[in-house]
C-alpha cells in the first residue's frame, strides 16, 4: 500500500494494515485525542531524526521511518474522524433543538389546537420509547413538538436521529450546557444583588446606622461582589468555550424526508455500528512513547513483516 493511498482510508483500516506489516497496532478504542496529539509529536520528532540522520531522499528507505508514517497516519485520520464526528452530533443536536423550538414556540395553540395537541400526544405516547431510542433525553420533547405539529396541521420534518453512541455524547454535551447555563444563572443573580438588592438595603442603612456606614458597606460590598461577578464570567466564559472545542459547530444538514401531516414512522434504521479494534497488549515499552493501553502486537519499531 502507498502512503498516496492512504486518504481515502479510515482509521480503523489503516490500523488493520498497520498490524498486517508491522505486527502489531493502536488499540484506537483507548486513546484519547490528547494521546494521539502527544503521540504524533513524538512520532514527528522521530522522523525529523531519521531524516537527519539519513539524509531526506533515503529516508524513506529506512523501516523505521514508514513504520513511522503509517502510524502517523493512523492517528492523524482517527482525530479527524472524531472531529467530523462531533460536528455530525453538534448538527444534529442543533436540529433537534431548532425542530423543539420552532414547533413549540412559533405561535401559541388555539384551544381546540391544545385539544388537538393532547390528543396526539396521547396517541404518540405508544411510541415514547421509539422518540427516545431516536432522540434519548430529548426524546418526550421532540414527541411533543411533533404532537403541536399535527394539533397545526404542519407537515412534519423529523430532525435526523441520534445513533446509540451519539445519544450518550449528546448526554455529555448536554450536561457540559447545564454548567454553562448554572453558571450563567449565577451571573444573574450576583448582578442582581449588585444592581438591585445593594442599592437598596444602603438606602435603608442610611436612615437607620447612618451615612458613614452606610457608604463605607456599600464600598466593601460593592467590591466583593464585583470580584464574584468577574470571576463568574471568566468561569462561564471557560466552560463555554470548552464544551464549543469539544463538540464543534453547526452546519448545514438534511433534516429528513417530509412526513406531511400522518404520525411519523419510527421504523427507520439509527445507522451503522462501529467496529471494535481491540488487541493484545504490545510487549515492552513503545519506541513511539504511545500510551501502554494504545498498542497491541509484539513486532520492534521498523522491523515489518515482508510476507
Amino acid at each position: 500500500m502507498f502512503v498516496k493511498e492512504f486518504n481515502a482510508i479510515s482509521a480503523h483500516d489503516l490500523n488493520k494494515q498497520l498490524n498486517k506489516v508491522y505486527n502489531w497496532q493502536l488499540d484506537l478504542n483507548k486513546i484519547n485525542e490528547n494521546d494521539a496529539t502527544r503521540m504524533l509529536s513524538t512520532i514527528q520528532n522521530k522522523m525529523t531524526n531519521i531524516k537527519r540522520t539519513n539524509q531526506a531522499h533515503y529516508a524513506e528507505r529506512v523501516p523505521e521511518y514508514m513504520e513511522a508514517v503509517m502510524v502517523g497516519k493512523v492517528l492523524e485520520t482517527w482525530k479527524n474522524e472524531m472531529a467530523h464526528g462531533r460536528k455530525i452530533i453538534a448538527e444534529k443536536m442543533a436540529a433537534i433543538t431548532d425542530y423543539c423550538a420552532v414547533s413549540l414556540n412559533e405561535r401559541e395553540l388555539s384551544p381546540s389546537e391544545l385539544k388537538k395537541r393532547e390528543h396526539y400526544a396521547m396517541a404518540l405516547k405508544g411510541k415514547k420509547g421509539d422518540f427516545e431510542k431516536r432522540y434519548g433525553k430529548r426524546g418526550n420533547e421532540v414527541m411533543y413538538a411533533t404532537a403541536t405539529k399535527m394539533a397545526k396541521n404542519e407537515s412534519i420534518n423529523l430532525p435526523p436521529a441520534l445513533t446509540e453512541g451519539e445519544i450518550e455524547q449528546a448526554r455529555v454535551t448536554m450536561a457540559t450546557r447545564d454548567l454553562t447555563d448554572t453558571v450563567q444563572d449565577i451571573v444573574e443573580k450576583i448582578s442582581k444583588m449588585q444592581n438591585e438588592q445593594l442599592p437598596a438595603l444602603v438606602s435603608a442603612m442610611k436612615d437607620e446606622v447612618g451615612m458613614e456606614q452606610a457608604n463605607s458597606f456599600n464600598d466593601s460590598t460593592k467590591q466583593t461582589l464585583q470580584g464574584l461577578l468577574d470571576a463568574a464570567n471568566s468561569a462561564r466564559d471557560t466552560l463555554d468555550n470548552a464544551s464549543r472545542g469539544i463538540y464543534g459547530g453547526a452546519g448545514d444538514m438534511d433534516t429528513g424526508a417530509d412526513m406531511g401531516g400522518a404520525t411519523p414512522d419510527m421504523n427507520a434504521p439509527l445507522g451503522g455500528e462501529e467496529e471494535e479494534a481491540i488487541t493484545p497488549p504490545r510487549g515492552g515499552e513503545s519506541e513511539l512513547d504511545a500510551a501502554d493501553t494504545a498498542v497491541g502486537g509484539n513486532a520492534e519499531l521498523g522491523r515489518g513483516r515482508r510476507a
